[in-house]
Order: structure tokens, then sequence, then C-alpha cells
């Protein structure tokens, strides 16, 4: 078994589970800093071959990724690790501001803390100092880290309440008040997109010759967690059973999706649909084959 050393980032922790001279870190801690798939991001896509033969495509090197037992809770698990060029890659495969704050901290602190002494200690703080930034101080900050990015506003706005409720967790109520409220907002055809207006969106953004089909938008959204489906089953006089799917936001989904109402094509019952926000193809990869 590994020896196990726990890092903190931004009240995040991270296992060590390397030397100072072969870093290597739990993959899957790295993952859920830079808000990205584990799985996908260090083992890749599967794709399957004209033989009907599978692989995967993207993914680390072989070099850049590996395993250690780990103790948890439940017992000891074999787990997905990254060596330091494997790190890179992964800070590499986020588009989150957050990535930017991660390589910072694993290169001017916890890499030369490692080579230099062996070992990384979280700096402590005197007494007298008050390092808990205040209200006005989150605010800003995370105002000004979003501004240059493509997120909606609805969207940056829920990011800088969540990140100033993490540090200061007795305005919790208030926060999911508020990140309810604004996911509550009516979806309009210009801020919020069906499955159909993404593909089409992805294939103009990209140059493609034909837009991504729905059905193919939807497998996406839903392998990266952020949508599920319960299947309605109908049976018609003739005694023929047809069946539809029925898409659903997880919590996740929630931050970039809505349920719409309206009235069906055919008849007067209303129906749902899911619609997204264009932000949506910052987290999903829709570069699949067609």
């Amino acid at each position: 078994m590994s020896n196990l050393s726990v890092f903190v980032f931004e009240s995040q922790e991270v296992r060590f589970v390397g030397t100072p001279e072969k870093p290597e870190w739990i993959a899957n801690d790295v993952c859920i800093i830079l808000e990205i798939d584990t799985s996908v991001a260090v083992n890749g896509r599967k794709r399957k071959r004209h033989d009907g033969s599978e692989y995967f495509k993207g993914g680390l090197e072989p070099d850049e990724k590996g395993t250690a037992i780990v103790s948890t809770p439940g017992g000891e698990q074999e787990m997905l690790t990254v060596t330091e060029p494997g790190l890179y890659r992964l800070i590499f495969k986020s588009r989150k501001p957050v990535a930017k704050r991660f390589q910072r901290w694993v290169f001017h602190e916890v890499l030369p803390s490692l080579r230099r002494t062996g070992k990384y200690e979280i700096p402590q703080a005197t007494p007298q100092q008050n390092t808990k930034p205040t209200l006005d101080e989150l605010v800003s900050f995370g105002q000004k880290v979003l501004a240059g990015t493509r997120l909606s506003t609805e969207l940056q706005t829920i990011t800088v309440v969540r990140g100033v409720q993490a540090l200061y967790p007795e305005i919790a109520p208030m926060a999911k008040e508020l990140v309810g409220a604004i996911q509550e907002i009516e979806a309009t055809p210009d801020r919020h997109l069906s499955p159909t207006a993404i593909g089409e969106l992805y294939a103009e953004r990209n140059g493609l010759s034909k837009p991504v089909k729905p059905h193919i938008v939807n497998q996406v959204l839903e392998a990266a967690g952020l949508q599920y489906k319960t299947v309605e089953f109908k049976t018609n006089s003739t005694g023929k059973q047809s069946h539809k799917n029925i898409w659903h936001l997880t919590e996740t989904g929630k931050r970039w999706g809505t349920v719409t109402r309206d009235k069906a094509r055919t008849h007067d019952k209303i129906i749902e649909h899911v619609r997204w926000l264009p932000d949506v193809l910052e987290v999903i990869d829709l570069s699949v084959q067609m």
C-alpha cells in the first residue's frame, strides 16, 4: 500500500501517494477540483471501430497515470493515480477558473516544498492574522475571475454564491434560496436551447458540415451526469407498444439546464422539455463519430 499524505486546496482534500522524487496524486481528488470526469480524463472515451472492436480515445499516456492501494472507510481500494506529467495534462484539460488557481498552488507551493523538504505543510497563520476574507472581498474576487469567461450572468452569480458559502457555511440557507431562485428563471429561446439547437451551435462553432443529432447530444449530456432518463411505455388500441424517453435534470445538470412546460404539437397536453444554456458546451464533449 502506498504512503498516503493529504494536502488541502481551497478546503478540498488531495491525497498524495508518491514521493518527492516521483510525485503522484489520487486522480479522482484532482478531477473533482478541476470539475472534469475522472474516467474520461484519465482513460479516455470508449469508441468502436468499424469491425466492432472497442478502443479508448484521449486520456493520459501510460507514464502519466497509475494505480495505488488506498485505505478508505470502506476498506482498502485500488484507485487511479496521476504522475506529475499527468497532473499537468489534467490541469490543461479543465477550462474552469479554478484550474489556474490549482496550477499555481501546485507549481508555486506543493512541488517546491516537496523537493526542498520532502513534504508539504499547510502554512499556518499566526494568532494575530485574520486570513478569512470578508464577504465583499470574496464577491469582488469571484466576479473578477469570472468576468473573462463565457459563462452566463446567472451561472456566474451561482458560482460566486457557492464559493462564498464554502468559506461562510453559516449563510448556507440563504445561499440555497438564492441559487434556487436563479435556477427557476423562466427559459427563453435566446438563453436556453433544445438539444437540437445545442447540436447546431456546436457544429457552427466548430465548422462542421452538419449538426450533431439531438439523440447524440442527449446521450453525451447523460454520460456527463447532467441528466437522466425514464422510459414511458404506451400501448395503442391495436395493441402496438411504443416508448418515449423522458429526460430529467440531475442536481449537477441544474447549473446549466432548466425545464420548460408547453403544449405538445399534436394535442393540448402540457409536456416538459429540458433546455440548456449554451455554456453547457464548455463541460461536455460532442466530438463523437456521427
